[in-house]
């Protein structure tokens, strides 16, 4: 296939929605070669494909694979590779336990959701098969097809503290995965840093890089049919779907346009205004989260902030970036917030508060305390509400019990409603406002 080559001006604007159509699947590209890469075995949650690999406890302090890690839940992870044949995965008994085991796509598509809420809580045997594939599939098992020929299956179990991480750890021993077809094919011989966190590596590619690997990846994964219209006008500065992209077509000209292209789509992204709604100062994102369709920018934007985010059915993630004052929050201010008497957060499972930097990652603190919610020892007024305290500082007593630490700095807070009834997907119950109660001086003291 020829294309054109296209003006400059064309070119930078066709770089940047390049990038934001990509994105997604370069960053899971990045995520799943590092994280079955040899070298990265060690490593918690890592390891080869066709096999889970479960975190035994909650995500350290300095933990960066991935950005805002729950503390509600451990994690079973399993890179699927269907480039040999289809799996059997084995899902164990739960008991009772709430479980998820959604599988993403390579453009970062939850096409199914394994689990409490989807399929109970009985021990059960699911067949993966990728695309394409016409051979025989057993009669005792669900049958889910796969869009693409990688597939990550990222298992989630309610785990109610350190305490329970030996209950939860027998459960995720009965997770198992059985490889029914041949030999996967080889791994790209491109090299990728298994040092530096995929968010980093793929936000410092040049534009010739990003693209090279997109196109590579575009190889042995299908876009979606509705990708079309998108990958008709993209075809412009050479990104096609079976071809790799080459550069030697542009002059030094249509090179700075690519990287001033790709530079606009990477200042752009991270802008959350226009995600999802804003309520009391909290960012709730219900709707297309899991299933983007085309909604090409709003995909790239939770691959940037939250990669394996849930569709809202099983989760939703309402984040405060604000104060009740508009503020941006900040570690050097003392906040709270505030369920009154009968308002705790509506959810057939559980819920949580996690802190997380202004990057979304966790900070160590003096507690080793990351989150707040349901399952915790929270003290409750005598009314019957309920405060938590986010600040840097300990007031100590009993406001230890609810006190969610702060890095002095800027910071994001995250709530997680695990199984939201139906007035949180249909926003008819809200979030209380994060409140400011103590406001730091142009010098940063209180």
């Amino acid at each position: 296939m020829t294309t054109s080559k296209p003006l400059t001006g064309d070119t930078a604007s066709l770089a940047a929605e390049a990038y934001v159509y990509a994105y997604p699947l370069v960053i899971m590209e990045v995520s799943r070669r590092q994280q079955t890469a040899r070298e990265s075995s060690g490593k918690p949650g890592f390891g080869a494909a066709n096999a889970f690999h479960h975190m035994r406890a909650f995500p350290a302090a300095d933990f960066r694979a991935i950005v805002r890690p729950n503390f509600d839940t451990l994690y079973s992870s399993a890179w699927l590779d269907l480039t040999g044949g289809p799996v059997l995965i084995h899902l164990p008994d739960s008991g009772g336990r709430y479980y998820m085991l959604p599988l993403l796509d390579m453009w970062t598509d939850v096409f199914a959701v394994p689990g409490s809420r989807t399929t109970g809580d009985s021990e059960r045997r699911i067949m993966v098969i990728g695309p394409g594939f016409d051979g025989d599939v057993p009669n005792d098992a669900l049958i889910i097809e796969a869009p693409t020929p990688y597939v990550w299956a990222i298992g989630r179990s309610q785990t109610n503290g350190p305490s329970d991480y030996d209950a939860v750890g027998k459960f995720q021993d009965g997770f198992t995965i059985t490889p029914l077809g041949g030999p996967t094919r080889p791994e790209s011989s491109t090299p990728i840093d298994l040092g530096t966190e995929p968010l980093r590596i793929v936000g410092e590619l040049t534009a010739p890089e990003f693209f090279r690997l997109a196109a590579e990846v575009l190889t042995t994964t299908p876009p979606h049919l509705t990708d079309q219209s998108v990958l008709a006008r993209i075809a412009a500065i050479g990104i096609v779907p079976g071809l790799e992209f080459d550069t030697s077509r542009f002059d030094e000209a249509g090179l700075a346009a690519l990287e001033s292209g790709i530079a606009s789509a990477r200042k752009k992204l991270p802008d959350l205004a226009g995600l999802g709604d804003r309520v009391n100062g909290w960012q709730i994102i219900s709707r297309s989260v899991g299933v983007y369709g085309n909604d090409y920018f709003q995909r790239a934007q939770i691959a940037l902030v939250g990669l394996g985010a849930n569709p809202p059915e099983d989760a939703i993630y309402p984040v405060a970036l604000v104060d009740d004052d508009g503020q941006p929050l900040d570690g050097h201010n003392d906040y709270t917030i505030t369920f009154p008497a009968g308002h705790l957060p509506p959810v057939d499972a559980f819920w949580s508060v996690t802190m997380y930097d202004a990057e979304g990652y966790q900070v160590a603190n003096e507690l080793d305390r990351f989150a707040l919610g349901d399952r915790d020892e929270l003290r409750f007024d005598d009314d019957g509400s309920l405060v938590l305290y986010l600040q840097h500082e300990n007031s100590g007593g009993e406001k230890t019990d609810n006190w969610l630490p702060a890095p002095r700095a800027a910071l994001g807070v995250t709530m997680r409603l695990y199984a939201p009834r139906a007035e949180v997907l249909d926003g008819t119950w809200a979030p209380p406002a994060v409140h400011c109660v103590k406001r730091a001086s142009a010098n940063g003291k209180a």
